[in-house]
């Protein structure tokens, strides 16, 4: 299932004709409705995307042990010529993210670990339909391979453009700092405490 919401706002500055969407992924129990409903707000408060739909995947397709492989509905569903952007749950965003918005599949530079790219921020426009239908070459094996997620799997064979900035792991940086968007990266108990982040996703 694909949860939608449309809305009535002009189209994104990204260009003339692309209208933007957001997407967002949740799929099993590890999430619950907190974390969506926060994420939205932080999106309509402090992002400054003026975007034209709003869309929740929750179909639960893979059994993969790391559980990331639902992400890659996203890139079956969306194929369209509208501007895509994803994000992880686990995210507080406090400032601009329009600058996430490109035209070429992009993720994120991760300078938290020592993976070349990280999936907590995803954006594209058109047809990458391909990265979701490679996993049907032989899924098990994809399974086996990629066990840990699928980042190590988008850049082997996709190599996304990265971003290397306008953004911050909860792992290497704890107190409040100019960044637009935090990632708590698996650490998404915290967002529940009381924190500095709390001002931003109370609702």
């Amino acid at each position: 299932m694909v949860q939608s919401l449309l809305t009535n706002l002009k189209l994104a500055k990204i260009s003339s004709t692309a209208l933007t969407r957001i997407i967002l992924v949740r799929t099993g129990a590890k999430y619950d409705v907190w974390y969506e409903n926060r994420i939205k707000h932080m999106i309509d408060t402090y992002s400054n995307i003026k975007y034209n739909s709003f869309h929740v995947i929750k179909d639960h397709v893979y059994n993969d042990e790391y559980k990331t492989f639902n992400k890659l509905l996203m890139f079956k569903y969306f194929k369209d010529d509208c501007q895509n952007i994803y994000f992880d749950l686990d995210t507080i965003i406090k400032g601009d993210c329009n600058r996430f918005l490109t035209k070429e599949l992009h993720a994120l530079k991760p300078s938290w670990n020592t993976l070349p790219m990280n999936s907590s921020i995803l954006s594209w426009q058109g047809d990458y339909s391909h990265i979701h239908d490679k996993i049907h070459e032989d899924l098990d094996w994809y399974y086996t391979r990629f066990w840990k997620g699928i980042d190590e799997y988008l850049w082997k064979y996709f190599k996304p453009k990265l971003f290397e900035d306008g953004f911050v792991s909860f792992q290497t940086e704890q107190e409040e700092k100019d960044y637009p968007v935090y990632l708590f990266n698996q650490r998404h108990e915290h967002m529940k405490e009381k924190g500095w982040w709390s001002k931003y996703v109370n609702i």
